[in-house]
């Protein structure tokens, strides 16, 4: 079935990629441009004045996100003008890297530049590399990481948020992004690092960052080239999305005794319906349905996926056959789940058992399951038990 791929919305940068841009300036001759003077970098995860984005800021800070700073290139003042050019270390990883050109990268646009920060990134985050990072941070109380050191100098950056918790293998992947601009817009993969709060998953762009730099100019564009002093220190956003987290819940039935006619087993199904509610929101957002059908005594289990992760989820056995009595938990109630989590190890299990009450109805149910297959234009229909002659239909 054709897959709903994640929009990762960019929040426009202060100072990032655009920064990155070596061009000739019009400094004064007073400010000469110093490339081994000490840089600072503050890291702010969103633009708390963009209603948007503040709204889940301090959702945000629960995420453990750490920020790690590469230096790709070192900056190397042209002579004869108040700017610089990158300069590669002799054993940099970084060297296939085209931004050796001073002349082309004044042609480069911001879309050229996130290329090159993918390209930095791939090279950064592969599983086999383990590169140091110049400087790092956590992002504090406050929304803010702070990154600097004897080693933040003048230079080219890749700038990299991720989960502190998470293993490589865990905090990067690969989205498909829609890029906003019409219909005819192509899907592409873009290389993302996350971090996880409880409820959501957020997502961040790896980008470039050329420091020192400049203040933006009158159309709010950040170039080397701008008039005014060198910025040693220089305030950024991420370029970050989210996406809720879900959770699995597995139903468990255990059945102590059957019923039998005659010597012959009939199958029996139980029903449960699972409602997931959440603080805030009128309705709820999840309700499913999900059957076990036995033909004997023992443990069944059926899973569920995408319920959305820190709701309260109520498991309630609907129907059982009427031969059969719930004895766990006890007169019939539900099993209530709070705060159901996405963590990978978390338990999350709702268990019933039930023994034969000697009421011979020899009932069993089918469990009838619709997809919508976006890519047919049509409804795919599955049944559990298979009815005879077949299981599927539209």
């Amino acid at each position: 079935m054709k897959k709903r791929w994640i929009y990762l919305s960019a929040v426009l940068l202060l100072f990032g990629v655009c920064a990155a841009r070596p061009l000739i300036g019009a400094t004064a001759p007073s400010d000469p441009v110093d490339t081994s003077r000490e840089c600072v970098l503050n890291v702010s995860p969103v633009d708390a004045s963009d209603p948007e984005k503040a709204e889940y800021l301090e959702d945000m800070k629960k995420a453990h996100i750490t920020l790690e700073l590469y230096k790709v290139a070192g900056a190397k003042k042209l002579e004869g003008y108040n700017a610089y050019q990158y300069q590669f270390e002799p054993e940099s990883a970084y060297k296939g890297l085209d931004i050796s050109d001073y002349s082309r990268l004044q042609e480069l646009t911001a879309s050229d530049w996130e290329a090159l920060a993918q390209e930095a990134a791939r090279i950064t985050l592969a599983p086999d590399t383990a590169l140091r990072p110049a400087a790092s941070g956590s992002v504090d109380n406050a929304g803010k990481a702070v990154l600097s050191g004897s080693d933040v100098r003048g230079g080219l950056y890749l700038l990299v948020a991720r989960d502190a918790n998470l293993t490589k293998d865990k905090y990067v992947k690969t989205v498909k992004v829609e890029a906003s601009g019409g219909e005819d817009t192509a899907e592409q993969e873009k290389l993302v690092t996350i971090a996880n709060s409880d409820q959501y998953e957020y997502l961040f762009e790896p980008q470039l960052v050329a420091l020192p730099t400049k203040e933006a100019d009158t159309d709010g564009a950040v170039s080397t080239a701008n008039p005014g002093p060198w910025l040693y220190e220089a305030d950024i956003y991420l370029k970050s999305g989210r996406e809720p987290r879900y959770a699995p819940l597995e139903i468990v039935k255990t059945l102590r005794s059957y019923e039998t006619a005659e010597g012959t087993a009939n199958p029996v199904t139980f029903v449960f319906r699972v409602v997931a509610t959440r603080e805030g929101e009128a309705n709820p957002v999840y309700d499913e349905v999900a059957s076990l059908t036995f033909t004997g005594p023992g443990t069944e289990s059926v899973r569920l996926e995408r319920i959305p992760a820190q709701s309260t989820v109520t498991v309630t056995e609907i129907y059982n056959g009427f031969a059969y009595s719930q004895m766990v938990p006890s007169d019939d109630g539900p099993i209530v789940l709070d705060n159901i989590s996405a963590d990978p190890d978390a338990e999350n299990r709702a268990a019933f058992e039930n023994v034969y009450n000697h009421k011979r109805t020899h009932g069993h149910g089918i469990n009838n399951r619709f997809e919508y297959d976006e890519e047919a234009g049509e409804w795919e229909w599955t049944r559990e038990p298979a009815p005879s002659g077949g299981q599927e239909g539209e």
